[in-house]
């Protein structure tokens, strides 16, 4: 019988993420942020991520960020993001659908 495969969703209910661990992966901040958009548009949108996906370090050929990075990420609201990008020179540019709900709001 074939090993079962479990999906990343499943792994997190069985290792439960916590907002006072050292170290993040991308996912998990996806994941302690609240899951507020699919896992594949937030890992394709790099304005959506912590500093804009550039990781603080790498823990076995994984990027990941620190939890002072995470903590100040989970806090900010889409209004606060551009200034956020710029003040750690990511790069990072919204989409079309990201800018017009920005916009919009504003």
């Amino acid at each position: 019988m074939a090993a079962e495969q479990k999906t990343k969703a499943e792994i997190v209910e069985v290792i439960p993420i916590s907002i006072d661990q050292p170290l993040f992966t991308l996912y998990q901040a996806w994941y302690i942020k609240g899951r507020l958009c699919g896992w594949e548009s937030f890992r394709r949108n790099r304005f959506l991520q912590p500093k804009g996906g550039l990781y603080d370090g790498d823990v076995g050929g994984k990027g990941v960020f620190t939890n002072k990075t995470i903590r100040e990420w989970i806090t900010l609201m889409d209004g606060d993001m551009d200034a956020y990008h710029r003040r750690y020179k990511t790069g990072a540019k919204p989409r079309n659908k990201v800018r017009k709900r920005l916009t919009a709001k504003a």
